[in-house]
């Protein structure tokens, strides 16, 4: 990499940078649950070495008995020691990476292409993309999998192209840092480990290094399933819905050919089509992800002009007989699997790598399009491009940043008001005796220990979580002062605070004077009854 390469990739990074932070309040209008138990832990690991629950070094967070990857809260640590257990710390990150991820995207898209020119372009392309900075502004392993997505992949090509132990050590290291940053990475190491297997089979010297080594990876990552049994995972798992159990049996019901009323056959057929979905202008174009945490109709997450290209990229991948057009075909249709396998759907998050060589062939799609001009047509060519490209570009980040917040649906999804709850405990911990906090919005017992960087140790000795329900979440119950159930005003003790929704003190003939209400954005989501 020249100088002038760097230079121009540093800009690029700082522009990513900037797409991360502008705006941060008011979008995302919220700091949510996952967030809180990221930073919370990070910090439980900085002061103690262990988890919430007092584990130490765990290879799972057991957080809301979801099992998470530790991976983005292991390299927090750093950020929350610095900035402190605070929404930025937990969020630093993310902000860190949006500056390395273009470097990622040239390296690999000049090692698939060899065109340094596509390279720049699809790092710019991803510096500014909406669908990226989603996910990029609140702490959420998905960007750090999206980083380690392509710097694995980037890995692998050059490990394909010269087997030396060098190549094949970093590409064993980012493939292990990938299988525990987030649960799509393991779709795509399996992918990595298939297409090694494939090229190694079809040399004439045949080198299965790449292939044994990304399999021994795999094989001690999956160790860790059997001694955490993560059960949140299994409740995602598209043939656990109960939903799509009920469509088989009602197609059963139905008569026709029987035979192909089972869940492999239909699961097979759902999946597939599932996954072109995905590369619909209506998902990338139009809607985005069906939860508003993370999407929203008229949140384009790719341009049209982008997506024109994408095809063109195709195009001229066979036209020129690209080396790697297959592999990049191949990662373009597996990107989704993830998402597709999961009972919801439209989801944005475990999809997010797809961005990534879609921009690459974007970029490329461009360059060659661009060739066919003539030099004096060129200028032409660049402007009305950049011109279409930048118009779609500032609605989507408009909407973003102007709209979107404002929005009540999107207020409730972020179940906003803990940070304004989470300083009210702070300024009245001492003034009372017991806080009693709903459970309806979200997970109040984390935010508690967040906002008031409850100490670790203390809390260590008395986390008890409940049995999972239905979608793989367990609860806790109190601790300390703090008893998350919703109890009426009228039967509480005096010294005592009542934390509710608005629905939870419906029907209750209190004096309505006693009660604070918090608002965000003029939508009340939490009220406060205190009895002294």
């Amino acid at each position: 990499m020249t100088r002038k390469i760097f230079l121009i990739l540093t800009i690029i990074g700082a522009i990513s940078v900037l797409f991360s932070i502008i705006q941060r309040t008011p979008s995302p209008p919220c700091f949510n649950a996952d967030e809180a138990s990221f930073g919370y832990n990070a910090y439980s690991i900085l002061k103690t070495g262990k988890d919430e629950y007092g584990t130490l070094l765990p290879l799972r967070l057991k957080s809301f008995g979801d099992y998470k990857l530790p991976l983005y809260t292991y390299l927090s640590v750093p950020f929350i020691a610095v900035f402190g257990l605070n929404e930025f710390g937990t969020r630093a990150l993310n902000i860190f990476l949006s500056f390395l991820l273009p470097f990622a995207v040239y390296l690999l898209a000049v090692e698939l292409f060899k065109s340094k020119r596509a390279g720049i372009i699809a790092a710019f392309l991803m510096s500014v993309s909406l669908g990226l900075h989603i996910v990029s502004r609140h702490a959420h392993e998905a960007y750090l999998a999206v980083f380690l997505t392509t710097v694995t992949c980037y890995f692998l090509i050059k490990a394909l192209y010269k087997v030396t132990l060098r190549n094949v050590l970093l590409l064993t290291a980012s493939s292990v840092f990938l299988l525990f940053s987030y649960h799509p990475g393991r779709l795509f190491v399996f992918f990595f480990l298939g297409s090694a297997f494939i090229y190694s089979l079809i040399q004439k010297h045949k080198n299965f290094s790449v292939p044994l080594l990304l399999f021994v990876a795999i094989v001690l990552f999956s160790l860790t399933d059997l001694a955490y049994n993560p059960t949140r995972l299994k409740n995602l798992a598209f043939f656990n819905n109960a939903g799509f159990n009920l469509k088989i049996q009602e197609l059963k019901t139905e008569g026709g050919i029987k035979y192909l009323y089972n869940p492999l056959f239909v699961g097979i057929r759902d999946i597939f089509l599932q996954q072109f979905t995905y590369l619909s202008p209506q998902f990338l174009l139009m809607n985005g992800d069906e939860n508003y945490r993370f999407g929203f109709p008229g949140m384009s997450i790719f341009t049209p002009i982008e997506y024109i290209f994408v095809f063109i990229g195709i195009y001229f991948l066979f036209k020129n007989s690209e080396r790697w057009r297959w592999f990049i075909l191949s990662i373009i249709f597996i990107s989704p699997l993830s998402a597709s396998l999961a009972w919801s759907t439209g989801s944005l998050t475990r999809s997010l790598f797809l961005l990534i060589p879609l921009c690459i062939l974007s970029a490329y799609g461009f360059i060659n399009t661009a060739r066919i001009f003539k030099h004096n047509q060129k200028k032409y060519f660049y402007l009305i491009i950049v011109l279409i490209f930048s118009f779609f570009t500032l609605f989507s980040w408009d909407f973003y940043l102007f709209h979107y917040p404002k929005r009540l649906i999107t207020i409730h999804a972020w179940q906003c008001g803990y940070s304004e709850v989470g300083q009210f405990l702070k300024d009245n911990y001492n003034k009372y005796d017991t806080f009693y906090i709903t459970r309806d919005i979200g997970m109040p017992y984390i935010f508690s220990l967040f906002y008031l960087r409850y100490p670790p140790e203390k809390y260590q000795q008395v986390a008890q979580l409940t049995a999972p329900d239905e979608y793989g979440f367990g609860q806790i119950e109190k601790f300390d002062k703090f008893i998350f159930d919703f109890k009426s005003p009228l039967v509480v003790g005096k010294r005592s605070v009542v934390i509710g929704s608005v629905d939870n003190f419906k029907g209750i003939k209190i004096d309505t004077s006693l009660l604070h209400t918090i608002s965000v954005n003029g939508e009340p989501m939490f009220q406060i009854y205190q009895r002294d």
